[in-house]
């Protein structure tokens, strides 16, 4: 075994309309890894790719731009609401500058060959060793178009039916397609699950307490009252007096 290879478990999504190329970036993982893999997904449009990572964890994609005529920067725009790395797989070098400003890992020039593949995937096993990855933003979907909005910018979340309503610091509200539970798996430990169907911003709490009768609740600097779990009350509790 050649000890400079990266050794992880990554759940990797290969975005790629060439078949051939799709293939050997796969292999390439696989060589380079050297061992089981969680999964390596190969999808080959946008569509499918959007369905993946919604529903799917992610740990890295492998992206490239140009499918079938459709930008691969849609996709981006979810990679940066959520906790996976991207790395642009490209024969295009000028589409470079613009793929950083979302925040990418590497662009990776095609034809490419073993060596840039394998120091992409050290980058991304140094990082996240390291912890190095969190969510700054969420994609909310509006007339079929995806717009980010900043974690940091969201008082509280609530659980609506099939969606996730977002509170705003400004008053603002808007809807979430996404579950509970696969937020809580990509938000920032300052986003404290205070109920089965509540998120807080631990910074916007003013104060909270039991109720009475098997009752608990959260007051937010807003004067906003939030119900808060038994079980949560106490964690809450732990938090506040470490």
């Amino acid at each position: 075994m050649n000890q400079g290879n990266p050794q992880m478990v990554m759940e990797i999504l290969i975005v790629e309309d060439e078949y051939p190329t799709a293939e050997y970036t796969q292999q390439l993982c696989h060589e380079i890894l050297e061992q089981p893999l969680s999964s390596i997904t190969l999808v080959h449009d946008l569509a499918e790719a959007l369905e993946h990572v919604d529903k799917h964890p992610v740990d890295l994609c492998l992206l490239d731009l140009n499918l079938h005529g459709e930008s691969g920067y849609q996709l981006l725009q979810t990679a940066a609401a959520q906790s996976f790395h991207t790395v642009i797989v490209s024969a295009y070098p000028d589409q470079a500058l613009e793929a950083f400003q979302y925040g990418v890992l590497d662009f990776i020039v095609k034809p490419f060959g073993k060596e840039r593949l394998q120091e992409v995937l050290t980058g991304v096993k140094d990082r996240t060793n390291t912890g190095d990855i969190s969510t700054r933003y969420l994609s909310v979907r509006t007339n079929e178009k995806y717009r980010l909005v900043e974690i940091e910018n969201i008082r509280y979340m609530k659980s609506v039916g099939p969606y996730v309503e977002l509170h705003f610091l400004d008053g603002k509200t808007d809807l979430l397609t996404k579950t509970m539970n696969r937020l809580e798996q990509i938000l920032p430990p300052w986003f404290f699950r205070s109920h089965r169907s509540y998120f807080v911003n631990l910074n916007q709490i003013e104060s909270f307490r039991h109720a009475g009768g098997g009752k608990y609740e959260l007051s937010l600097k807003d004067q906003t009252v939030l119900p808060l779990s038994r079980s949560k009350y106490k964690h809450l509790y732990d938090l506040f007096h470490d």
